[in-house]
């Protein structure tokens, strides 16, 4: 019997293993994957190390920072930030200042910019701006034709919906609401005593890649007397009395073991299918409204320096891919000399025919059209592709009405806890996923009331930072 068992080795499932580590609870972590770390693990193919996708380590939670640094030790390597949005073969600073667009588009393209961004500013002045969706907020506070040029493409590329039905409360926290007036006010006097929060332009990253940080953690917790068993899939968990029975597959062999209580970040829709007890009608109405997106990573080694930004968006319309990351730009041991590990990422349903194409196919696709962003030649010295299914919650508009569904009948649940990213289907960073694993331990171990679902809520761009 275990106090405690986690389903799921990612950021929230080792660090509240880390907070266990601390009591005397038998605590056992359960990972489907033969590598911890979910979507920041780090691959590995011989010589060569890619991310799944590009991390960059930031958070306003002084507590979680701490302890990255912690376990990172001396293999924090400091990064300079540098990332940019592609659009029409011209590059814009990301996140998106609507003076650095206005200038970059050309004179024409630019007034009419200028004139749609007034008018949307003067709409919301004068309250006449309803905002129901992700469009509707971009459109408030950029104006009509900047939504249009710049995240109406790139926002429908990686979640496969339009932006219509993309819920608002999500654009805050990924876009940088600049206002165009006060941006040029504070280009011509940088000095002055208001200034704004600005950007991050320094973080750290770990040594040999993001995943690297979540190998410390296992190696902690397999150390002080926290089990981190790999290749493990939970198939069902059905009450028992005061306790929980897990059914999960080992390397072949089905297995089981009990449990008071259980806390897990695997994705909200797949737990809620194998729980082994009569759930609600509208708890499977809600749970089957919900979708997640998945993730393609199309791994590339080439001998020519493309680029020097941590990534790059890919916001041209003519183009699939939404994201390209070198990996030398976070570290330069990441890579043998002259060596530059890329990821280029591509998002699609299940259904979608990228998503079960042989992967030298997505390959042979990827690379035409890397080719087509840079002219350069260049020659590809390793090759591979990653998938991650239900990667990404879709943050549909109206769906907080089905989560509060499933959140109210999980707090009838004493002995379940829901954390990260894919359990909460909340779209988290590392910095918000760990904190939900540290708060649920500390409510779990009666030590307050913390709610892991209250992290991330604060409606702030996630990477500015006070000026002062």
């Amino acid at each position: 019997m275990y106090d405690v068992v986690i389903i799921g080795a990612g950021p929230a499932g080792l660090t509240a293993g880390y907070e266990l580590s601390k009591s005397t609870k038998k605590v056992l972590i359960l990972e489907k994957k033969h590598q911890v770390g979910g979507l920041a693990e780090t691959k590995v193919f011989g010589d060569y190390r890619y991310d799944i996708g590009p991390h960059r380590f930031f958070t306003k939670n002084e507590e979680v920072y701490a302890l990255f640094l912690k376990m990172l030790g001396d293999d924090a390597v400091k990064v300079d930030r540098k990332t940019r949005i592609l659009f029409k073969n011209s590059y814009f600073d990301y996140p998106l200042s609507p003076l650095n667009a206005l200038f970059g588009l050309g004179i024409f393209e630019s007034i009419q910019i200028g004139f749609s961004y007034f008018y949307a500013r003067s709409k919301g002045y004068l309250r006449l701006s309803k905002i129901e969706n992700f469009e509707d907020w971009v459109i408030d506070k950029f104006g009509r034709k900047l939504y249009s040029n710049f995240f109406k493409n790139y926002t429908e590329k990686v979640w496969g919906i339009d932006c219509k039905q993309i819920g608002k409360d999500w654009a805050a926290q990924r876009i940088k609401g600049l206002s165009l007036t006060s941006a040029i006010y504070f280009s011509l006097f940088p000095n002055s005593k208001k200034k704004p929060k600005t950007l991050v332009d320094v973080f750290y990253y770990p040594r040999l890649g993001a995943g690297m940080l979540w190998e410390k953690f296992e190696d902690y917790l397999n150390e002080n007397g926290v089990k981190v068993q790999k290749n493990s899939f939970v198939t069902n968990v059905k009450q028992e009395d005061d306790y929980q029975v897990l059914t999960y597959i080992e390397d072949g062999e089905e297995k089981r073991i009990s449990a008071k209580h259980i806390l897990f970040s695997n994705p909200l829709l797949d737990f809620i299918k194998f729980y082994e007890e009569e759930v609600p009608d509208k708890v499977i109405t809600s749970a089957n409204n919900l979708e997640y997106r998945n993730h393609i990573s199309v791994h590339l080694t080439v001998d020519t320096k493309l680029f020097d930004d941590n990534w790059i968006y890919i916001h041209s319309p003519g183009l699939k891919m939404a994201r390209i990351a070198d990996f030398t730009n976070f570290s330069k041991e990441m890579s043998k000399q002259n060596e530059y590990p890329l990821t280029l990422e591509y998002f699609c349903f299940e259904e979608d025919d990228i998503w079960s194409q042989e992967n030298q196919e997505i390959i042979a696709f990827a690379l035409e059209e890397l080719k087509s962003i840079f002219s350069v030649d260049f020659k590809v010295i390793h090759n591979d592709v990653t998938r991650n299914a239900k990667a990404y919650p879709v943050i549909k508009t109206g769906y907080e009405k089905d989560i509060n569904i499933i959140k109210n009948w999980l707090k009838t649940k004493e002995n379940l806890t829901a954390i990260g990213r894919s359990g909460m289907f909340k779209y988290n960073n590392q910095d918000h996923a760990m904190a939900t694993g540290l708060y649920a331990v500390r409510t779990l171990l009666g030590e307050g009331n913390f709610d892991p679902w209250s992290v991330n809520v604060d409606g702030e761009y996630h990477e500015e930072i006070s000026s002062d």
